[in-house]
């Protein structure tokens, strides 16, 4: 891993304002790591980059000879029809800037439902390996930026759809679904930390595979298996203090004893205690 993408996971992300848990960091390195295990190659691209928090990581996971594409409204909001986000053109450029580099970065401004495929696969120099879709929030948007990424997605590239499950934006899901139920090339493979991950359905395996390695390598992820929309997904969630207590035997028994010494003290405290 470059130890310039360590340190923007590490302290980077942080100082650039956006939406975006940590652990998406973990993924995509895990994720990467994989592609390259296969020789998948290609751009980045990513739909609504905001202030850049996830696409710098992307970026950063480069190398030299390919590209990274930015689209978004920046400017233009007037096109911001249900106000999912506020891209700021110079501080992206800045903040890519301070913790990556702007060289292969190409900026799209503009409505990413009139992209045609063609255009961005000529403005990306070939197929998309990541593509995270994060831009409008409507049925309608989603649905035609999920097509977008299908038709530029490389062979054993990822799609990162954001808020899917996010109670606040219903026609992310609807989207979503509409996209899967109208013969989708691509589909999920694991959920975790705000995204939903796609592929082509041949690489799910593999990737579920390497994130649940990952999984165990890492102590900050934990993860179990589900369906989604008749597919089966990798769950990834944070490991929490409850769940460290609940492995550790050590740990429990610690706790179990201060609770009690405690409680104990509060009934001596309250004249309940003898």
């Amino acid at each position: 891993m470059k130890s310039s993408f360590a340190r923007y996971r590490s302290v980077g992300h942080k100082l650039v304002t956006g939406f975006m848990e940590p652990e998406v960091l973990l993924v995509a390195a895990a994720l990467d790591e994989a592609q390259r295990a296969r020789s998948v190659g290609g751009a980045v691209a990513e739909i609504g980059v905001h202030h850049g928090k996830l696409f710098i990581g992307l970026n950063l996971l480069q190398r030299d000879d390919e590209k990274s594409v930015a689209i978004d409204i920046f400017g233009d909001q007037d096109l911001n029809i249900d106000g999912s986000g506020a891209g700021d053109l110079a501080k992206f450029t800045s903040n890519v800037d301070v913790w990556s580099s702007m060289d292969g970065v190409v900026i799209h401004q503009g409505d990413s439902t009139k992209l045609a495929p063609e255009v961005l696969l000529e403005e990306a120099g070939g197929p998309v390996r990541f593509f995270s879709v994060d831009g409008g929030h409507t049925e309608e948007i989603v649905y035609s930026d999920m097509q977008l990424a299908e038709a530029t997605l490389a062979d054993g590239g990822i799609v990162i759809a954001d808020d899917v499950f996010n109670e606040f934006w219903p026609g992310v899901a609807v989207g979503t679904l509409k996209y899967l139920d109208d013969g989708a090339g691509l589909a999920p493979f694991a959920i975790g930390f705000n995204k939903v991950f796609f592929t082509q359905p041949e690489y799910c395996d593999y990737y579920q595979a390497e994130l649940e390695s990952a999984a165990h390598r890492s102590a900050r992820i934990q993860h179990t298996t589900s369906v989604f929309a008749g597919h089966p997904v990798l769950l990834l969630g944070p490991v929490t203090a409850v769940d460290v207590l609940r492995r550790s035997e050590t740990l429990r028994t610690v706790y179990h004893r201060t609770y009690r010494e405690l409680v104990r003290g509060l009934q001596k405290v309250s004249g309940q205690g003898r």
